[in-house]
């Protein structure tokens, strides 16, 4: 079950990023660089916004899969009625701030274009946030009632439109960005009505039973409350650097920075496709006190590892010729070394999902939280000072130190909640070794020595944890999985 889940979420989140591939480079071309790097912005605006949900979202799918599991069916419909009406509430608020802070925004960006096209784009996505807001609470019900295939029929449409939407009315309707964020707006008013009405689906009575549970919600947010901080603080820091880029060097900077982060970015919908699944199953066996949470917390991280590995290793040995073929070799030139950086980082960042997830559904939340604040001033200080003097190079350096940091933290604290197995250091540092060299190796060789790198590098890596690292259960059930259809 766990697999076949993880598989229409990757489907539901990759699909649209082969639309994507296609998409940006000629949203780069026919918007410009610097028109484009506002559009990036407005993105990051309305994803961080859309973090106003105060952690009810995950909250509310924690709280619905122990219900579900301890059959205390009787105690849904409450629980999600009033979890709705705060998370409409909660959507407006979010909305009425972005478009009172519009010009105060747009006026930091470094933009030598129509400040009024900024400010109409971020007020037309100011009106989607109550939506954007309420969607991740429905989601959160679908997610309890592990119906990830519905999700991802929603997903995988919504994912597509984002990208094609804008492309579709900048080529043959409207070459403008109020017009782009209008579209993006429409369709995150349709994904909220169609999650809605799925969500209703499978709590039938959440309408009928219109009674709102002041203590369901208090109970919700002294979990939320926590997860809020983390998910505040969490993306603030991520996006941070492109502000800071756009305040510091210029619109067009940001869009040589963005353009290969959100490339390599995307591989995060390998873990969140794990984590969705296994989240509640977390939070099952970690309330039932069962060892099954640190088995599956073992196997997650391996398979993440071994799956990641490859494509990461091959995104910064190749970075500059996937560049110079996606958006041309100008373009390239500017984003090649943070896109080698970007490969290393995210290889360690989807790691931490694992530990991250594992932490929140045991309901200590506030420990990642405290972490996030806690990272968020020196972090600051560090991504001003590499920015200022190294550009978007620097930028990226300190995005990487902060990936490294974030996962040693979480690995130590899952350490703590599962229960640490014996492992050999010295094997670990090994492993960890061979990863850095390899991609070190690389990005200083020609195209032919490169290749030899990749395929060496992947049987080293693969053999040494097969051999040295897996257990024979891992292995076990690597071969049990094998011989069956990942959809069975």
């Amino acid at each position: 079950m766990v697999v076949k889940n993880t598989v229409y979420n990757l489907a539901g989140l990759g699909l649209p990023l082969l639309v994507a591939l296609g998409a940006m480079p000629m949203l780069i071309h026919n918007l410009g660089d610097a028109r484009f790097g506002v559009l990036t912005l407005i993105w990051a605006v309305v994803s961080y916004f859309g973090l106003f949900d105060l952690g009810l979202g995950r909250a509310l799918t924690q709280q619905l899969s122990v219900f579900i599991a301890e059959k205390r069916e009787r105690e849904i419909p409450t629980l999600v009625y009033s979890s709705v009406l705060v998370l409409s509430g909660l959507g407006v608020v979010a909305g009425v701030l972005m478009w009172v802070g519009a010009s105060w925004g747009a006026q930091r960006i470094s933009f030598h274009g129509d400040l009024r096209e900024v400010i109409g784009s971020i007020r037309v996505m100011a009106i989607a946030m109550p939506f954007i807001v309420l969607t991740s609470g429905l989601r959160g019900i679908l997610e309890a009632r592990s119906a990830f295939k519905i999700i991802n029929l929603i997903r995988l449409p919504m994912g597509i439109f984002t990208f094609l939407g804008p492309l579709v009315a900048v080529l043959w309707i409207k070459n403008d960005l109020v017009f782009v964020t209008l579209v993006l707006t429409v369709g995150r008013v349709v994904a909220c009505v169609v999650h809605g009405y799925y969500a209703y689906l499978q709590i039938p009575g959440c309408l009928s039973d219109r009674k709102f549970n002041g203590g369901a919600i208090k109970e919700l947010m002294s979990s939320g409350g926590w997860m809020t901080v983390s998910n505040i603080v969490s993306p603030l820091m991520g996006y941070l650097d492109r502000f800071l880029i756009g305040i510091t060097i210029s619109a067009a900077a940001v869009a040589y920075y963005v353009t290969p982060n959100e490339m390599i970015t995307k591989l995060w919908i390998i873990p969140s496709a794990l984590t969705a699944v296994i989240f509640p199953k977390f939070a099952v066996e970690i309330a039932a006190r069962s060892t099954n949470a640190g088995k599956l917390f073992r196997k997650s991280v391996m398979v993440l590892f071994l799956t990641l590995y490859p494509i990461t290793l091959a995104l910064a040995l190749f970075a500059h010729e996937i560049l110079q073929v996606w958006v041309g070799p100008v373009f390239a030139q500017h984003s090649y070394v943070a896109m080698q950086i970007f490969s290393f980082g995210i290889l360690v960042n989807c790691l931490a999902h694992i530990p991250f997830v594992l932490i929140q559904s045991a309901g200590k939340s506030r420990i990642t939280a405290i972490v996030h604040v806690l990272e968020f001033v020196p972090f600051a200080i560090v991504l001003w000072f590499l920015s200022v003097n190294f550009g978007i190079i620097g930028a990226a350096v300190a995005w990487l130190l902060r990936m490294v940091i974030d996962t040693g933290v979480f690995f130590a604290i899952a350490g703590r909640i599962v229960g640490k197995e014996r492992m050999d250091f010295g094997r670990l540092s090994t492993l960890c070794a061979l990863v850095v060299i390899s991609f070190l190796a690389g990005t200083l060789a020609n195209e032919l020595v490169k290749a030899l790198i990749f395929v060496g590098s992947c049987l080293v890596i693969y053999c040494f944890t097969w051999f040295f690292l897996a257990s024979e259960e891992d292995r076990s059930w690597v071969g049990a999985l094998a011989r069956r259809s990942p959809l069975t």
